[in-house]
């Protein structure tokens, strides 16, 4: 087969702003626009495979470029279904810059298109290549800004459920009275069928977190998410055995080995890895594996229409994140129906046409 040999000769990327819709508060910073990092890899036979990363300044968007730009050469000539080569050695080609940060948004990048071109080369969408039929992956709504006030956000709330989602999550302030007032708020606006979800951005201390976590218990939260930097995984393992409600983190986690010592030494009851942060779907299907055999769940992390592909893959998936902040990037951003996320079903790659914006600024046809 000719797709068995086909070899990437080309690769574009370009940075694509998306404003909010309004200022949005988690944790220490206030967010107005979303950098999209865009990849894009053609082959020698006109396939294309589109990948992204982001970041929340233009500044940090411009140093995955360049990151981008340093990997070029491992890339060019390279046959898009031998993947797993392909992605160890974006790996060690990191090695003297660390496999972090700008380095490791970019291979997720550049992995992220690798898959989608070679679903395109094989006429199949990425999560059937993972071995999934699954289209409808279950979401949760994820936003309430905390800088709002407990009017607005029980709109927002409300409005979440009125299109169907059955899980809602929500940022909490710092304060940890304001934090449970808001928690308690969250709780009375729902139904008893709607799961909440609560997430304090890595701001809390130790003690205010056990405080804001017995809160969550009481109200019956789904999870209470990263009351610790990301680093202080020895202080969520501890805090885990503290608590009764369950624990989440990893969404500021990069690459697998940091996943495999949070399951190592019990830092979560659910990981959330940010799929171009750990390095793409490669990454995921490595992390998926080891977080399977400890019993761990997966909840996807940002990005919810390539998400939603592997969490379809997942055995031990739980929720996926939902924001519709990446639905400018697509022509045919993906359906919410009854609480899930619906993966169209008559594209391969991620079955996600690139949009005028994307088009233009990678000036592709």
């Amino acid at each position: 087969m000719r797709s068995m040999q086909d070899r990437v000769v080309e690769m574009r990327a370009a940075v694509v702003p998306i404003a909010l819709p309004e200022p949005f508060a988690a944790g220490r910073w206030v967010l107005d626009a979303v950098y999209n990092v865009v990849t894009e890899l053609r082959s020698a036979s006109g396939s294309s495979g589109i990948g992204y990363a982001f970041v929340f300044r233009q500044a940090d968007a411009q140093t995955i470029l360049a990151a981008l730009s340093a990997l070029r050469q491992v890339v060019l000539n390279r046959v898009p279904l031998d993947n797993v080569a392909l992605h160890a050695d974006l790996r060690a080609a990191a090695n003297f810059v660390g496999a972090s940060g700008a380095a490791m948004s970019a291979i997720g990048a550049i992995d992220l298109a690798i898959w989608d071109l070679k679903g395109k080369l094989l006429e199949l969408p990425v999560h059937a290549l993972l071995g999934s039929t699954k289209t409808c992956v279950r979401a949760y709504a994820s936003g309430g800004s905390f800088s709002k006030e407990l009017n607005t956000l029980e709109r927002e709330v409300g409005g979440y459920l009125d299109r169907g989602f059955k899980a809602v999550k929500i940022k909490l302030p710092p304060g940890v009275k304001d934090a449970c007032r808001r928690i308690t708020a969250c709780r009375s606006w729902v139904g008893e069928d709607v799961k909440v979800l609560f997430d304090s951005n890595q701001q809390q201390t130790y003690k205010d977190a056990v405080e804001i976590a017995r809160c969550c218990a009481d109200n019956g939260a789904y999870w209470y998410e990263e009351p610790f930097p990301y680093w202080e995984l020895n202080r969520s393992a501890e805090l885990r055995l503290r608590i009764a409600c369950r624990l989440a983190l990893g969404e500021t986690l990069y690459g697998e080995a940091p996943f495999y010592e949070a399951v190592r030494i019990g830092a979560a009851d659910v990981l959330m890895p940010n799929l171009h942060k750990i390095g793409g779907v490669s990454a995921w299907v490595r992390i998926a594996g080891m977080c399977g055999l400890a019993g761990v769940p997966l909840s996807s992390h940002t990005m919810p229409e390539v998400s939603a592909h592997v969490m379809s893959a997942t055995p031990n998936s739980d929720l996926l994140e939902y924001m519709d902040w990446w639905k400018p990037l697509y022509e045919n951003p993906f359906a919410i129906e009854e609480g899930c996320l619906v993966i169209s079903s008559d594209e391969p790659g991620f079955a996600l046409r690139p949009s005028k914006a994307v088009r233009a600024a990678l000036e592709i046809s």
